[in-house]
């Protein structure tokens, strides 16, 4: 069976974004990495949908089709996740979906389970921990003039953490994705990134969370990511660290990844 991706859109917060969608069953809304856009998630789509879901993936906003909300960037994580379940309760209504997302996405996964937890059935937060931060001094730069090479450091970072080697297709793929975002949004979100912290909420959890990073993903430490895992109260974190994966973990290997979230939802009894 074909499982299409098709666009959609939505008002959210006021403001008119745009969203992926495929397949039918229990909503999975896959939130992208700082910089990027929906289409990091179309390698992973068709996956989940087959495995029963109905996967929905925004652009953020001010990010490639969405407008960003009153033409200024989030630059506060809570922000950014309150917005995403805004956009849940717009395209979700009275349901609890499963939640994934992978760098700020994976950010605003783990703000949502501690902010809204009876409102979300399961957290997936890749290449994420329970704080962040550190890329500091993108902060000045948020015109072009101030930062002629800007769209060099963007090819670099959107492809200098993922395990090697690597289809040359994605790599050029994942430059491609992080190109479609204007220079001042890309800076707030590193600015979202190093505002992330929620250490002090992690006892606020009551659905399970799949916390999973690629081994060769520079930009998080291993460690806080299992020092997350075991911050999560009550057994309901698990994961580690993914072998032969880096930080574009959806990417990369999507059938591994579809199979390690599958496993964690079955064991859990989401699905």
């Amino acid at each position: 069976m074909s499982y299409e991706i098709t666009g959609r859109y939505a008002t959210v917060q006021n403001t008119r974004v745009y969203y992926d969608m495929c397949g039918e069953g229990i909503p999975l809304v896959c939130i992208h990495m700082g910089w990027a856009c929906s289409l990091q998630w179309h390698h992973f789509m068709p996956l989940m949908a087959e495995a029963g879901f109905k996967v929905i993936a925004p652009d953020l906003p001010g990010h490639a089709k969405s407008l960003p909300v009153n033409w200024i960037p989030f630059k506060k994580m809570h922000d950014y996740a309150e917005w995403v379940w805004n956009f849940i309760e717009t395209v979700c209504p009275g349901e609890k979906p499963v939640v994934c997302g992978s760098g700020i996405g994976g950010d605003m996964t783990l703000d949502l389970a501690c902010n809204h937890p009876k409102g979300i059935s399961a957290g997936m937060a890749f290449e994420s921990a329970a704080k962040t931060g550190s890329i500091s001094f993108l902060s000045n730069y948020t015109e072009p003039h101030t930062f002629p090479g800007f769209s060099s450091l963007v090819d670099n970072a959107s492809t200098s953490a993922m395990y090697y080697p690597c289809d040359e297709t994605k790599v050029l793929e994942s430059k491609w994705q992080h190109r479609c975002t204007y220079q001042a949004t890309c800076v707030a979100d590193m600015d979202a990134w190093n505002d992330h912290d929620v250490t002090d909420k992690l006892s606020n959890i009551e659905c399970p969370v799949f916390l999973y990073k690629g081994e060769a993903d520079y930009h998080i430490p291993d460690q806080d990511v299992l020092d997350t895992i075991a911050a999560i109260p009550n057994g309901l974190a698990e994961g580690g660290i993914a072998q032969g994966m880096g930080h574009l973990i959806m990417m990369e290997q999507p059938e591994k990844l579809a199979k390690a979230c599958t496993s964690f939802l079955k064991r859990r009894k989401v699905i």
